[in-house]
């Protein structure tokens, strides 16, 4: 009778396959990108809708006028609010869920601190995609200054919120492996962001701010890298990795906030 021979699993280090090493980056991919749909449900969709009604009072004559897209300011209507909040929350949601995947892992600290840290990296990293010199609705509002510290007071946060939601997210959801349901939605976002959020995002900055875009790809590197030696069983990443990764973020903020300041002058009409 012939011995029996175990077959490798794909859990068996033997096997070079490892799903619960596989899954805790997934994990953390999906989770990040819950935060940010959360994000911009809540803050994009329903903080914009209430910084708009804020601008009507502010600039009684804008009351009434329409945005560049399409929104009437100061009237709030059911359809006008459900299309912000899915389409306005949807897209600023998912572009943020894609940067805070990037430079999350090397913003330090932890619960309030990390989330207060990342108000201003929110403002650096994202605050273009909001504040733009070539948007006539600034032009409509008048260049007024409260407005424009609104704009800035939203995505600022945004940032303690995704952070906030980040956090809470990860006390809640399923472990790695812990479930091959959970496991198999979490692979889903993954490739789901992958595919069609992430070549957006990046194509986004490349075409606006290419050196903060290359700054960005130069901290998303830092990340793989990260993933890739947490798959491998290191549980914590080498201090190089570490200086590179909180590096790249810190010169992705200062280019950030150089590419923020000319349009932030325009919004506020010094130029």
């Amino acid at each position: 009778m012939q011995p029996t021979t175990a077959r490798p699993t794909l859990d068996d280090p033997t096997n070079g396959v490892s799903v619960g090493r596989i899954a805790e980056p997934l994990r953390d991919i999906a989770r990040g990108g819950l935060a940010g749909l959360l994000t911009g449900i809540l803050v994009a969709g329903i903080g914009g809708r209430a910084v708009m009604r804020a601008a009507a009072l502010l600039v009684p004559e804008a009351a009434g006028r329409f945005t560049d897209n399409g929104n009437r300011i100061g009237e709030i209507t059911l359809s006008g609010t459900l299309g912000l909040v899915l389409a306005g929350g949807l897209f600023f949601g998912l572009f943020g869920a894609v940067v805070w995947v990037v430079v999350s892992p090397w913003i330090p600290g932890g619960g309030w601190t990390r989330a207060l840290m990342a108000m201003p990296v929110a403002v650096s990293l994202t605050g273009i995609s909001l504040i733009q010199a070539r948007n006539p609705d600034f032009l409509v509002l008048q260049h007024d200054a409260a407005t424009v510290v609104l704009l800035l007071a939203l995505i600022s946060l945004a940032g303690l919120v995704i952070a906030g939601f980040d956090s809470w997210l990860d006390r809640r959801l399923p472990s790695a492996s812990a479930s091959a349901p959970a496991d198999a939605i979490y692979l889903a976002l993954t490739v789901a962001g992958g595919a069609l959020i992430l070549p957006i995002v990046v194509t986004g900055y490349l075409a606006e701010e290419r050196p903060l875009g290359l700054a960005l790809i130069a901290v998303g590197v830092a990340t793989l890298i990260r993933w890739t030696i947490r798959y491998q069983g290191r549980p914590s990443s080498p201090t190089w990795l570490v200086v590179a990764g909180r590096g790249s973020l810190l010169v992705a903020v200062v280019l950030g906030v150089l590419a923020l300041a000319p349009d932030l002058a325009t919004a506020l009409g010094a130029s």
